[in-house]
């Protein structure tokens, strides 16, 4: 292999590495899903990274006619095999019951386009009721939304 052909291999080969690095996979930090009756935002903050990331996780979630907005120490995440679980508490109910929103957050990576997915919106109901017998029936009640997702990478 002559000198030419070895120069002009190094090239195409450095401008793949230039490529690649320009279009490097990256974590999404903006989902935006919508289903029936029912809207969630979630932005994944990052103290660390100012001007790329806010600086707390914020989740906003529209049920009917109800908007909800959650900050950081509200927000409970719970690695699965299937992605993140966020959960918030939309109610306490005293000696009643405990309302729950939860979705469930794939692991993305993302390019240089928002990726869409599928996930649910998780409402449950635990009951705590304050009784002298035993409770009998379903303590925790669900519903499940199907959701239409986007995930993105927005800049602040």
């Amino acid at each position: 292999m002559n000198f030419r052909k070895l120069s002009i291999l190094g090239a195409i080969a450095l401008g793949i590495g230039f490529q690649t690095t320009v279009n490097a996979a990256q974590a999404p930090n903006y989902y935006n899903c919508t289903g029936k009756h029912v809207s969630v935002a979630l932005t994944i903050g990052g103290k660390a990274e100012v001007g790329i990331l806010p600086p707390k996780t914020m989740l906003n979630l529209q049920i009917g006619k109800k908007s909800y907005d959650f900050q950081e120490a509200d927000i409970t995440t719970e690695p699965t095999l299937i992605g993140d679980l966020k959960e918030v508490i939309l109610e306490i109910r005293p000696d009643v019951n405990v309302k729950h929103a939860s979705v469930v957050i794939p692991s993305i990576s993302l390019g240089s386009t928002p990726v869409k997915f599928q996930s649910q919106l998780i409402l449950t109901t635990v009951a705590t009721p304050f009784i002298n017998k035993a409770f009998e029936g379903v303590v925790n009640s669900s519903k499940y939304i199907d959701l239409a997702c986007t995930a993105s990478m927005v800049y602040y």
